[in-house]
């Protein structure tokens, strides 16, 4: 029963009833409605779906920039570097480096570095430009501008000078770089001849950096302050050393002169007014040459010389004999004498007399001395005797023993007791005398050399001698002598 009211259900609707055709017109159209809604529901949600797709915005990614050493941690939808770089308004310049290339595709994770470049001014033998690099080291700065260095070459690294060596290990950025290239130059020293490469600036430095010793009297030509130029050529005219003595120094220098004259103008020793050297100035001058320098002065003095006065003895016939009487006294006189006193190095060396003039003339002493002979008497033993002179004279006595037995006197007399000796030029031969204690005596005999102007010997026999030796009055009795010495010595 059941399988057959399904058949009728798919039997064709010409053969079943109107209430099924009409069904089943109903239900076509529902399906037919429930197709277009469903068309339609899929037709809406297609156009939102594709609404959606165009105002959502891509997906992002996470990346790193890195500019100049400094991080940022960013989220972009960029696809390539360079996209992501004008994202965030990163501008590169020029010399600025980007890692990886502004072409390269951004994926997640990407890093991107971006190093800024910094303006470098370099030098090359005067002529400035500036480099902008990112590099810090001065040889690569160097080898980026296409500069290569010779090994003679002067480097300045902001300033300071620098090696090859150091300049690929320098230690912090550069801001400036100088490059002084070498040029050839040609020393000629006497008769040696050399060539360098060198950066000095002027002729003095480029022959400092060689050693070249030179001395202040040395020719250097071009002068030393001359700046160095390629293919210069530096003569070099050698000083001749020599040594100067002058003035208790010793100067060892050297000198271009010829002459003597020549070494002690270069020396700075003058010679003045009497000076003068040795050798003399117009020598020539030999390499090694000792100079001595004389310094000559002179001055004058004035020696006085005192003049000695003169005793004039005038004889005054009013005057006693042996009376005495100044009439002037005496002054010395003096002479003075210009004397010109050299001096060489501060020692005397000779003294001249130029000119003696008399400043004071002598005064002579002049003395009156009496020649009026008064005659007196005297007593004696034998009786009163006339004397006409009295002296005071030292008295000794003498006998043959004493004389080795010779008793013969001056004037041929017999030595005995009444024969006295004496000096004849002032009583003369054959004079009486007396001496008190003695007696009268003759003058006889001449005495020896004495120590006393006024003295008398008594002679005695050997055995009546007695010893004298005082002074005593001696009279002088008539008659009187032919010569008769007034003025006795004192």
């Amino acid at each position: 029963m059941h399988t057959e009211t399904h058949s009728a259900d798919l039997q064709s609707p010409s053969t079943s009833s109107p209430a099924v055709n009409r069904f089943f017109r109903y239900r076509a159209l529902l399906l037919a409605l429930v197709s277009m809604l469903v068309l339609l529901a899929c037709t809406l949600v297609c156009g939102v779906v594709l609404t959606l797709n165009i105002f959502q915005p891509p997906p992002t990614k996470p990346a790193t920039i890195i500019v100049s050493g400094i991080g940022y941690q960013i989220q972009t939808s960029a696809l390539t570097v360079g996209d992501l770089l004008r994202e965030f308004s990163i501008p590169i310049n020029d010399g600025d480096t980007v890692s990886p290339a502004p072409e390269s595709t951004v994926v997640a994770g990407s890093v991107v570095r971006v190093e800024r470049a910094r303006t470098v001014t370099v030098t090359v033998d005067g002529l400035a430009q500036p480099v902008n690099t990112v590099f810090t080291n001065p040889m690569d700065i160097l080898r980026e501008s296409g500069i290569t260095l010779g090994t003679k070459d002067r480097v300045l690294v902001d300033g300071t000078p620098t090696d090859a060596n150091d300049l690929l290990v320098w230690p912090v950025p550069v801001t400036n770089i100088t490059v002084q290239r070498a040029v050839s130059v040609r020393i000629v020293d006497g008769g040696l001849t050399t060539t360098i490469e060198t950066t000095a600036p002027t002729v003095g430095e480029a022959l400092f950096e060689t050693g070249t010793t030179l001395f202040l009297a040395d020719d250097v030509q071009p002068p030393l302050n001359v700046p160095i130029t390629a293919g210069l050529t530096i003569s070099i005219n050698r000083s001749q050393p020599i040594t100067v003595v002058a003035d208790g120094v010793t100067l060892e220098t050297r000198t271009q002169g010829a002459s003597v004259a020549d070494a002690l103008f270069g020396a700075g020793v003058a010679l003045t007014g009497l000076d003068y050297s040795i050798p003399a100035e117009d020598s020539p001058l030999l390499p090694g040459m000792a100079i001595r320098v004389i310094r000559v002065t002179e001055k004058v003095e004035v020696e006085q010389a005192v003049l000695s006065f003169e005793v004039v003895y005038q004889p005054d016939p009013a005057m006693e004999l042996d009376q005495k009487l100044v009439l002037q006294e005496g002054q010395k006189g003096i002479q003075e004498t210009n004397i010109r006193i050299r001096y060489e190095n501060g020692i005397e060396v000779s003294r001249s007399p130029e000119e003696t003039v008399l400043a004071r003339a002598p005064i002579n002493r002049i003395i009156a001395y009496g020649t009026n002979i008064v005659l007196r008497t005297i007593d004696t033993p034998d009786g009163p005797r006339e004397y006409w002179r009295v002296l005071r004279m030292y008295t000794t006595s003498y006998h043959p023993a004493a004389l080795g037995g010779d008793d013969v006197t001056a004037t041929g007399r017999k030595l005995t007791k009444g024969v006295v000796g004496i000096n004849p030029k002032i009583i003369p031969y054959d004079t009486q005398v007396y001496v008190p204690g003695y007696g009268i005596g003759i003058a006889g005999d001449t005495g020896g050399p004495r120590k006393f102007a006024l003295w008398i010997d008594l002679g005695y026999d050997d055995a009546n001698w007695v010893s004298w030796s005082k002074y005593s009055d001696v009279y002088l009795l008539t008659p009187l002598p032919a010569n008769i010495v007034y003025l006795l010595p004192e």
